[in-house]
């Protein structure tokens, strides 16, 4: 791991992430902007004052380079995103939001163990297109849950429709061999009412899951001198609807102000159930630092990354009350600040720097060619295949280079091309490539 335990960068997550060692990190939690088109600011006189965040995404934030990455790289999103784009116009803010969120999405996935997991922390906003793009990046077969977060909202706004009270949390492995640390719990509570059965009548068993009724209500029996048949509970998986922990009130003791703030309680259950003791946690988005928080309480290393220095004034100012009462100058002393993203020390740093320049030919297109680049050119093989029941599409040749995107344009400019295939001899096209100079 190339960066510490306890440190805040205050830096485009983006850039944090492409510095980050490949597979190391446990657990990734994500709770970023819902695309809701407004800017969220902190109230005056709160401890998160000063902090704002803009959930606005235009056409103009995103860069041309994350768009050639995505095609290059993740065949499957860019065909969904120029789907998007299809459905809705060029300026679409949903496929502005998309492409935001997919590179980032990517670069999770690459930084996470092989046992790691991670939780998307979303609403219905946006919530059917991101699961879309986390099938592409994780694969379907690897989307373990979506928890509805269920909370009572007593400001809810009357109108025409049904009130929002639930938040959703995609929870997706990498691999199929995941941390998971099981959470049973009791069986629903159920009335003593549901069992009476002849209440009067002598030896009534009477099947009793509720502990402290249980308790109650033999001794009433016992008094009447009635039999009673009491059956522990038997414990279950916890099941994937939340509804035991609520919003922060303006009176919790947690309460910064964070405009967006979640509940201490809602990340130690994420924490406990995927990620080992001392491992680490990451949050991209980490906002008024709930996770790291929640992490170091947990005895878990941490990671935080926002683009505002208040993530890491309030982590040490929140880590001096949650934590041990140890105060916030301990804890001076432990989070580190960093307004530089880290340098990649892993045998795989320097890969992005070289991708394939391939040539794929089709029978259909005799003397045509697509000259493309992917840095795995056996999937984006399989991502034409798919699209034909013959599978007749034929890898002719291929080339690892730093240059690839000086030499398909070069081959796109000097070749005669549509929509990306070009005309020309198979071997003019290799020798082109290979003879390349900058």
């Amino acid at each position: 791991m190339n960066v510490v335990n306890r440190t805040i960068f205050c830096h485009d997550n983006l850039e944090v992430l492409r510095g980050i060692n490949s597979a190391c990190v446990d657990l990734i939690y994500l709770d970023p902007p819902f695309n809701k088109k407004k800017t969220f600011t902190a109230p005056i006189g709160s401890s998160a004052e000063g902090a704002s965040f803009s959930d606005i995404f235009r056409e103009k934030d995103i860069k041309e380079d994350w768009l050639k990455d995505i095609k290059e790289d993740h065949y499957a999103i860019h065909k969904l995103l120029s789907a998007v784009k299809d459905i809705e116009g060029k300026s679409s803010y949903n496929f502005c939001y998309l492409a935001y969120m997919a590179v980032r999405f990517i670069e999770c996935y690459r930084i996470l163990k092989d046992t790691g997991s991670m939780y998307l922390h979303c609403d219905s906003t946006m919530s059917h297109y991101l699961k879309l793009v986390l099938d592409c990046i994780f694969g379907e077969e690897n989307f373990r849950n979506e928890v509805i977060w269920h909370y009572p909202n007593r400001f809810s706004r009357l109108g025409n429709f049904f009130s929002f009270m639930s938040d959703n949390l995609f929870f997706y492995s990498k691999t199929n061999d995941y941390i998971f640390s099981n959470m049973p719990v009791a069986p629903s509570t159920r009335t003593l009412k549901s069992y009476q059965r002849g209440w009067d009548t002598p030896g009534d068993a009477l099947l009793v899951y509720d502990e402290n009724k249980a308790q109650k209500k033999i001794k009433e029996y016992q008094e009447k001198d009635k039999r009673i048949k009491y059956v522990a509970p038997k414990q279950v998986n916890m099941g994937n609807v939340w509804s035991d922990i609520n919003i922060i009130n303006s009176q919790a003791k947690e309460r910064t102000g964070y405009p967006t703030q979640k509940p201490l309680a809602l990340l130690e259950r994420i924490i406990k159930a995927s990620s080992p003791q001392g491992g680490m946690v990451l949050d991209p988005f980490c906002g008024c630092a709930t996770t790291c928080v929640a992490a170091e309480k947990l005895k878990r290393q941490w990671i935080g990354i926002d683009v505002s220095v208040k993530a890491y004034e309030l982590v040490k100012e929140r880590l001096g009350k949650e934590v041990e009462n140890k105060g916030t100058l301990f804890y001076e002393k432990l989070v580190r600040f960093n307004t530089d993203p880290p340098t990649r020390n892993d045998k795989d740093a320097h890969s992005p720097n070289r991708k394939h320049v391939y040539i794929i030919s089709h029978p259909q297109y005799e003397g045509e060619y697509k000259v493309g680049i992917a840095s795995n050119v056996k999937n984006r093989l399989g991502s034409y295949q798919t699209s034909d029941p013959n599978r007749e599409y034929k890898l002719e040749y291929s080339c690892l280079t730093p240059y690839f995107r000086e030499i398909e344009a070069y081959i796109h400019e000097k070749y005669e091309n549509k929509h990306e295939w070009v005309k020309g001899n198979l071997e003019d096209i290799k020798n082109d490539i290979e003879g390349f100079v900058l």
